[in-house]
């Protein structure tokens, strides 16, 4: 009888759900030894063994550890249960030819600089036009706070930074100011001896690095790093004081038809020097940071601003005014407080993210959907953030060899 080999889905809800799932692509890989451009997946349920959409990402080319398989599910699974104890559905793994790409899938563009920098970056799908700025001073001028941050997202053709311009059909009068997801700075722990409470980094006047791109029928992301940064604290295996040079790395990606970009943040430091390496201690460590996010949006003066409570993990912003824009961030840490308006201007918002060593943000964009962004906000908490779908790879030799008997039985 040949072999099937299987990814196992878990759905821990009380729902049935179909979306994304994502899952380390190294241990697929030595298990199943089929090259990311020959792999082939199915819905075992499907016994016409239709290809899904799938691809692998290669999210840092000097971690391996970090490629990703990503891949969506077009029908929904049953629920199984909160411990991981019921599978929801079995994924087939093969070896074959790859679903070709077609037309309006996620895309990439990178625009470089005359010296062969690059300046920014183009995602897109069929909704969102997101332009990603990796330079402080895009226009060459002296306005040099722009690095890290999205200064242009177009929902549906139309500019969501500043809506009620691009409502009216204007271009070249909006706000020169307009941005959003901007990492203002980080706060990293500080001085073990002599005591300090956090160790502060500015990042929107200093450049990103593109550390590497990707695009296929799921998603399309980049993975960026800001210019490297010393630091002197704690090492966060010994505690003790330790001199590393770092960098914020962010994973930002858009999937297929989605009003929303996914993010993912943390923060890599590698020795200074040799005198700062540790004996049995790793090359690269991972350091807990605090986030502080800035964003320049123009949401009129009648605003509503949703939070929940006790557990602060999502905030929604929209307008009581059409074309009722609205924005919303969901993510894995605390939000320790949000601030609007900033430095008394109503177009501009300030949050706090409580440390952790990886941050996961989705941020949402929406458009004439009066009173019905924050539920979208909290529901892709749930799903993306909180509790989403997962998948591993199916070890069970006795249950597998019965689901092998069950499909070549219905064959």
């Amino acid at each position: 009888m040949p072999s099937i080999n299987l990814l196992t889905l878990f759905n821990s809800s009380n729902n049935w759900r179909q979306g994304h799932v994502s899952v380390p692509w190294q241990p697929i890989y030595q298990q199943f030894q089929i090259p990311p451009e020959e792999l082939v997946l199915s819905d075992l349920r499907d016994l016409s063994h239709r290809p899904i959409n799938a691809q692998v990402d290669r999210v840092d080319p000097d971690d391996p550890s970090r490629d990703t398989l990503i891949f969506s599910l077009p029908k929904a699974i049953p629920p199984g249960s909160e411990d991981d104890m019921l599978a929801s559905g079995f994924i087939k793994v093969s070896q074959g030819q790859s679903i070709p790409l077609g037309l309006g899938e996620p895309s990439v563009e990178v625009v470089y600089g005359v010296d062969g920098r690059e300046r920014g970056v183009r995602l897109a799908n069929s909704r969102l036009i997101v332009w990603f700025n990796l330079i402080p001073a895009p226009e060459d001028n002296g306005r040099n706070w722009f690095s890290g941050s999205a200064t242009s997202i177009q929902l549906d053709h139309q500019e969501i930074l500043d809506p009620f311009r691009a409502a009216k059909g204007e271009w070249l009068g909006q706000d020169p100011e307009k941005r959003c997801m901007q990492v203002a700075e980080i706060q990293l722990p500080g001085a073990s001896e002599p005591k300090s409470p956090y160790y502060q980094v500015s990042l929107y006047n200093h450049s990103y690095r593109l550390i590497s791109q990707s695009s296929g029928s799921v998603r399309a992301s980049i993975t960026i790093a800001s210019e490297p940064f010393d630091y002197m604290g704690a090492d966060p295996v010994t505690g003790n004081n330790r001199h590393l040079v770092c960098q914020l790395y962010r994973i930002i990606s858009l999937y297929a038809g989605a009003n929303y970009l996914i993010e993912e943040l943390f923060v890599k430091g590698k020795p200074k020097a040799e005198e700062d390496r540790i004996v049995d201690s790793p090359e690269v460590v991972y350091l807990n940071f605090g986030l502080h996010y800035f964003a320049h949006m123009n949401m009129g003066y009648t605003q509503d601003i949703q939070q929940v409570f006790p557990v602060p993990d999502w905030f929604a912003i929209g307008s009581n005014t059409p074309p009722y824009p609205a924005y919303g961030l969901a993510t894995n840490l605390h939000i320790e407080s949000l601030t609007h308006p900033y430095e008394r201007n109503t177009s501009r918002f300030s949050w706090q993210l409580l440390p952790g060593k990886c941050a996961k943000c989705l941020h949402l964009f929406m458009r004439n959907q009066l009173n019905e962004f924050d539920a979208r906000v909290g529901h892709l908490w749930y799903e993306m953030i909180y509790n989403p779908l997962r998948a591993e790879i199916y070890q069970d030799a006795e249950l597998k060899s019965k689901v092998q008997n069950e499909i070549f039985a219905s064959v």
